[in-house]
């Protein structure tokens, strides 16, 4: 009669065990799915113009670096994004707070021009596609601005 309680026994703590061992395993890979999908941040870095077909127009490659042209406003303009820097005609603002939620961009950038520092702003943009996000002004939603990601090749340098 032990020996069968024994084996009993045995077996009831081996069928938890692989039960226990099957959630963990399943625990793990949901927590993988998660992180995975919440760890996707969207790209801002690239040159960002209202008019796609005008990037030519708008930004100008010179020894490998992106600036704009002196006429860009005239073309719609726009801004060039590197890293944590965001450059435009006039002023340039480095991003010191980036968050992202429901697909809309929320930016703090520390900001100022040759003349000045302008302070910190708040920019926020929603996320349309990966070359396309539209500026919104969260106290007029019904306003907002679209940016088109431009990708110059050989023909754009100068």
């Amino acid at each position: 009669m032990s020996v069968q309680f024994a084996m009993r026994s045995y077996n009831l703590r081996r069928a938890r065990l692989s039960t226990s061992g099957s959630a963990a395993r399943m625990l793990f890979c949901m927590t993988c799915i998660l992180f995975s999908v919440s760890a996707y941040a969207f790209d801002l870095t690239g040159n960002w113009t209202t008019d796609e077909l005008n990037c030519g127009k708008v930004f100008v490659k010179q020894n490998n670096k992106i600036s704009m042209t002196r006429n860009a406003d005239a073309f719609g303009g726009g801004f060039i994004v590197e890293g944590s820097q965001i450059r435009g005609q006039t002023k340039t603002c480095k991003i010191t707070s980036r968050k992202e939620e429901s697909g809309v961009l929320y930016l703090i950038a520390s900001c100022s021009t040759d003349i000045a520092v302008l302070g910190t702003q708040e920019l926020s943009a929603k996320i349309d596609n990966d070359n396309r996000i539209t500026r919104i002004f969260p106290s007029f939603p019904e306003m907002g601005t679209a940016y088109f990601r431009c990708k110059l090749d050989d023909k754009n340098k100068q």
